[in-house]
């Protein structure tokens, strides 16, 4: 009998035993797993690439934005530009709490030094609403945390005395915080009286505080702190405009103000200012405003930037269109900042709406155009009536302050208030103040005047200013004169 052994199986398709199914479902699942694993990782190792290419983007970027702001601050430094005194300036961009002065009582503040710095440095800090204060430099840090006595075109952080910064009378003024971030220091004098509203002479020492502000725009301008501060500087500073001189008619000439177009915006146009004298002659001698016979420079307040730049003709203003850095101010930005408590507390309500007010006129363009060109005795223009004003408490009140003010000024030998109105229109009422006084102190003179009236003007609100030398009388004026102040006996 044959021993045979077991019969082999068949391996049948499908047919494999359950231990083998199971290995290759749990395989099948993992390889779904991995590769999902995977996909995230590629995911992930994406959006790194995507931060790291950002990052050297912003790197690359912040760097061009620090080269161009040092090279405007060299333009400014290196020049023939440079602000009066002007060996260096800071823009504070930090104020370290943490870190604590060597003096009790000093102060630490941090930027980049555009120019050189020196330790035992009497400097100005510029900030708020045009404020300047004395403060001195006691010690310089530099990058690399070393204490050095001089520092050029690097990233610094300076210990300065309190100086004359007022101490915070309550905690609602923060007095742990007397230097504002952004404010300026520098060791470039400015102006003596910052308070002045038509900033005089602001343009002639360069703007210090504006000019370093400019420079460094393209670096902060998209912080919001950073650019309302840039506004309130210059709602502070004075400009130079250039403008065209018609042919003097009756001792005086009729003004005509340029306009730009920058090329991105060729059907807009702007009225161009510059934050320097020295700026405008440069733009002058490189050919601006050639075309027209533009050759001559004229000082501007803030307000009457705000209210020419506004006119019919200009959309808003341009700062320094030559360079070193330009900045574009539109209508829609200045009606905002004409409406603002700085400007009002410096210039008035509505002192940037009109630009016939805003440079000395009546505040009525055709009034003024009419006095301009000859007065009342010009052929073929409508007769204007001039009276002396009614002896009411709002005259009575005027009087007092105009003979105080003029008591005060030496320049001023005597001062004739009138009123002046169209014969077709008795309504329409101004104050015509002829002022004794020199030409060149005549401006000066006649802003100190429209200041002291201003709390006054109730049913007559508009004042003009006319030279008394260049007024054109009729015959026999004169001797029916009678000054409402006088130096000398009547």
């Amino acid at each position: 009998m044959a021993l045979f052994g077991k019969k082999k199986k068949v391996d049948v398709p499908g047919n494999e035993p359950a231990e083998n199914k199971e290995s290759n479902s749990v395989t099948e699942e993992m390889k779904i797993i991995l590769e999902a694993r995977e996909e995230e990782q590629q995911e992930k190792e994406a959006k790194a690439l995507e931060r790291q290419i950002a990052q050297e983007e912003s790197g690359k970027e912040i760097e061009l934005l620090e080269t161009q702001a040092k090279d405007a601050a060299d333009k400014i430094l290196k020049g023939d530009i440079v602000p009066a005194g002007m060996n260096f300036y800071l823009v504070c961009d930090e104020i370290p709490m943490g870190t604590i002065p060597e003096k009790e009582g000093n102060l630490i503040v941090r930027g980049n030094i555009r120019g050189t710095v020196k330790k035992d440095t009497d400097v100005f800090l510029y900030q708020g609403k045009g404020d300047k204060f004395s403060v001195r430099i006691e010690r310089i840090r530099n990058d690399n945390r070393e204490y050095v006595d001089e520092l050029s075109d690097e990233r610094a952080e300076l210990e300065i005395t309190r100086g004359d910064i007022p101490q915070a009378v309550n905690p609602d003024e923060d007095a742990s915080r007397p230097v504002q971030r952004f404010a300026v220091l520098t060791d470039a004098k400015g102006i003596e009286d910052m308070s002045d509203p038509a900033c005089k002479g602001m343009a002639g020492c360069g703007n210090p505080r504006t000019i370093a502000m400019l420079c460094e725009y393209g670096r902060f301008n998209k912080e919001p702190l950073y650019f309302g501060t840039v506004m309130d500087s210059l709602m502070t500073s004075e400009f130079i405009t250039i403008v065209k001189m018609g042919s003097p008619k009756n001792g005086r000439s009729s003004i005509s103000f340029a306009g730009v177009s920058p090329k991105k915006e060729p059907d807009t146009t702007y009225l161009p200012v510059f934050t320097d004298n020295r700026l405008a002659m440069m733009a002058q001698k490189s050919g601006f405003g050639k075309q027209g016979g533009l050759d001559q420079r004229l000082a501007l307040s803030f307000a009457q930037v705000a209210a020419i730049s506004r006119d019919n003709r200009h959309q808003g203003f341009l700062v320094n269109p030559g360079g070193p850095v330009t900045i574009t101010i539109p209508k829609d930005l200045i009606d905002k900042m004409v409406e603002t408590p700085l400007f009002i507390e410096r210039f008035g309500r509505g002192a940037g709406d009109n630009a016939s007010l805003a440079l000395g006129g009546s505040g009525n363009r055709s009034l003024d155009n009419f006095i301009a060109n000859g007065g009342p005795n010009m052929p073929g223009i409508k007769k204007m009536i001039i009276k002396n004003p009614t002896n009411n408490p709002e005259f009575m009140a005027i009087e007092k302050a105009v003979r105080s003010y003029c008591g005060s000024h030496a320049d001023i030998a005597k001062l004739l208030i009138l009123v002046t109105f169209p014969e077709d229109n008795p309504k329409d009422q101004s104050y015509l103040c002829l002022v004794d006084c020199p030409e060149d102190s005549f401006s000066a003179e006649c802003k100190g005047l429209l200041n002291v009236m201003k709390p006054f003007l109730r049913s007559v609100k508009k004042v003009q200013f006319q030279l008394y030398s260049k007024f054109p009388k009729p015959e026999g004026m004169a001797a029916k004169m009678n000054w409402l102040y006088s130096k000398l006996p009547q």
